[in-house]
């Protein structure tokens, strides 16, 4: 991402609008929910200044040190997020083959799997409790709450087919009359009582954890909803470089969050009344129904960039092979990763409608959220420490502070959240679980079915021998598709024992998915002259990308002057069965991974291979 300094200003208003939705929202809910957390605080000066001096330090440990300075630099290639991040310990290019997993890639996949989980309950908790400004208006509007947060969240899902580059361009301006709108409201509050400001010493923070220890530990459970939306800055990377997101934190987002909630917090020490909604208590009479308009469309914002992001997130997952294939629609042609997908969009749309409707507030969702936000970040913390100290080879000794400066607000965040397993914690933790349990089981049955197909891969030697009897050939071209880049395919041995007939020519076509953002567009295709009839061709294609048989065919005749534009080709479709074998996959597993396979979106769609032109070869594999 090129970031020179004519699209600085440009490049900042778009992060704003995109980057810092969810974490920009944090105040409708964040200041308020540190409260009734540990059993609940009275709003007496100890207790709002030691809070309040817990939500600056996480603000300036976690946003300002951790991410902005040093995860925002571990880039691969340019993109950012939990898996690209993962991806650098493991620079090497890979067949469709599946990998035996690690601990930590296991943990990494599961980190992952939890930004699921606060893509549903972001939207739910920020959209609710936007809505809920109304009920400072007139307690009229309590019944109709949550039948508008439905209303808005249907809307919002409902669009999504549309892709966002049209209404893009409004996303930053929005958002920066949000920063804009809260921090003013933060400064008058502050003006009214500046001994608020007495709150950045961190020692009243510490002296709030020492004085309730574990009641304290729960608050911070809390006190993360502050921070959450914070991997959007890492994930985001790709879109706008590190200069303009760093921008916009410093010296917009940061000040405006910063001047609003120490304003929170000087209204609660004027009038502890004011704690039943301190984010709209900030507003004269006349500015909250306009604040309620413009809040709801900063929330919708930041819930939009929470459903993009898991979009992209899905789409890493399927192409790095943790993931069936699933449907994906481009909804722009000049930005790849503008992306529309609609079986996550409608699981997306069903959880979050019926989070709603179960838990009817943002108190009460608020339980709910947090645990996904802080197991991710952990995840970022680990996995940084790894490439700190493997891909880059520095000492230990450097790595210990850094890490561990990371993990002492994660671990903290962790403890602070686990007992929110039970009061609606759960619910993110069991997407997640779901989530990651389809990721293993797909990568590991990928991997035993690899296994199992790449014993009846026949040595090309022994195949030629097998063959050179029986000369007789069909005109044309057949390519068969396979994942392994030696010997001769199932698939093809196969088709030669039933029909004992081969074509003129004959391509063995393996896909390869790099650990990379994007293949290099010059090494798209290797090719291979096995025989004067076989040929081996291996495309590359990048962990961001779409493969599609037309850019390799088109690779193909340019590079190597090869037309494969009338071919047969050949594709296997394996039909599980349950291998009599200590290491065979358990019962549920092998039923998941046929499921799995059964509704993957077809090769012939993924590949956009000619449907009239297709022979699908159905194979029983045990696993």
């Amino acid at each position: 991402m090129k970031e020179g300094g004519g699209r600085l200003g440009p490049l900042t208003l778009g992060a704003l609008g995109v980057v810092f939705g969810d974490i920009g929202t944090s105040p409708l809910y964040a200041f308020k929910q540190c409260f009734g957390e540990g059993g609940g605080f009275a709003p007496v000066p100890a207790h709002v200044l030691g809070i309040l001096s817990l939500i600056f330090w996480a603000l300036v440990g976690v946003v300002c040190v951790k991410y902005a300075i040093f995860v925002l630099c571990a880039d691969y290639e340019g993109q950012g997020g939990t898996l690209a991040l993962y991806a650098l310990l493991r620079k090497r290019s890979r067949t469709d083959l599946a990998i035996k997993l690690g601990p930590l890639a296991l943990f990494v996949l599961f980190g992952s799997a939890m930004l699921y989980g606060d893509g549903v309950i972001t939207p739910a908790i920020s959209v609710l409790s936007a809505v809920e400004g109304l009920n400072v208006a007139t307690t009229a509007a309590q019944p109709y709450v949550v039948p508008i947060t439905v209303a808005i969240l249907l809307a919002l899902f409902m669009i999504q087919s549309r892709g966002t580059g049209k209404i893009g361009a409004l996303f930053g301006p929005i958002m920066l009359l949000w920063f804009a709108a809260i921090a003013v409201a933060g400064i008058v509050a502050v003006a009214a009582h500046p001994q608020i400001l007495a709150a950045l010493d961190p020692a009243y923070g510490a002296a709030f954890m020492t004085t309730y220890r574990w009641q304290g530990m729960l608050v911070l459970g809390a006190v993360v909803l502050a921070v959450s939306g914070v991997e959007a800055l890492y994930a985001d990377l790709a879109h706008f470089g590190r200069s303009p997101i760093r921008a916009a934190w410093y010296f917009i987002v940061f000040p405006a969050l910063l001047c609003n909630y120490f304003g929170q917090g000087a209204l609660v020490l004027g009038d502890a009344k004011a704690l039943e909604n301190p984010f709209y208590g900030l507003l004269p009479a006349w500015g909250v129904i306009p604040m309620v308009a413009l809040a709801t469309a900063a929330t919708v914002i930041a819930s939009q960039a929470l459903i993009s992001g898991a979009f992209s997130l899905t789409q890493q997952a399927i192409q790095l092979g943790y993931a069936p294939r699933l449907r994906i629609v481009h909804t722009s042609h000049e930005h790849s990763g503008q992306i529309y997908m609609p079986a996550v969009n409608a699981f997306l749309t069903v959880a979050c409608i019926a989070l709603v409707v179960a838990f009817r507030s943002s108190d009460k969702l608020g339980a709910a959220y947090g645990l996904a936000v802080t197991v991710t970040m952990l995840a970022t913390s680990i996995t940084y420490g790894a490439v700190f100290t493997q891909t880059w080879r520095r000492p230990l000794w450097q790595a210990i502070p850094v890490v561990g400066f990371f993990l002492c607000f994660d671990v903290s965040f962790l403890i602070g959240n686990l007992p929110k397993l039970a009061a609606g914690g759960w619910i993110p933790a069991s997407i997640a679980l779901v989530i990651f349990t389809a990721f293993t089981t797909w990568n590991d049955g990928r991997a035993k079915l690899g296994a199992r197909l790449a014993r009846e891969t026949l040595p090309i030697e022994e195949f030629t021998r097998e063959v050179e009897t029986h000369p007789s050939l069909i005109e044309g071209t057949a390519v068969f598709l396979t994942p392994h880049i030696d010997g001769i395919p199932y698939i093809m041995h196969h088709e030669w024992l039933r029909a004992q007939l081969l074509h003129e020519h004959v391509v063995l076509m393996t896909l390869i998915n790099e650990e990379r953002p994007y293949a290099d567009p010059a090494d798209r295709v290797d090719f291979q002259r096995i025989s004067p009839n076989l040929s081996r061709v291996i495309a590359r294609f990048g962990f961001m990308e779409d493969p599609t048989i037309d850019s390799v065919l088109k690779a193909c005749q340019i590079e190597e002057g090869l037309d494969l534009g009338t071919s047969t080709f050949f594709i296997a479709r394996p039909h599980v069965l349950p291998l009599p074998e200590k290491n065979a996959f358990p019962a549920w597993r092998r039923g998941l991974y046929d499921f799995m396979i059964r509704n993957a979106r077809p090769l012939t769609d993924a590949l956009e291979l000619p449907a009239g032109r297709v022979i699908e070869i159905g194979i029983d594999v045990r696993v």
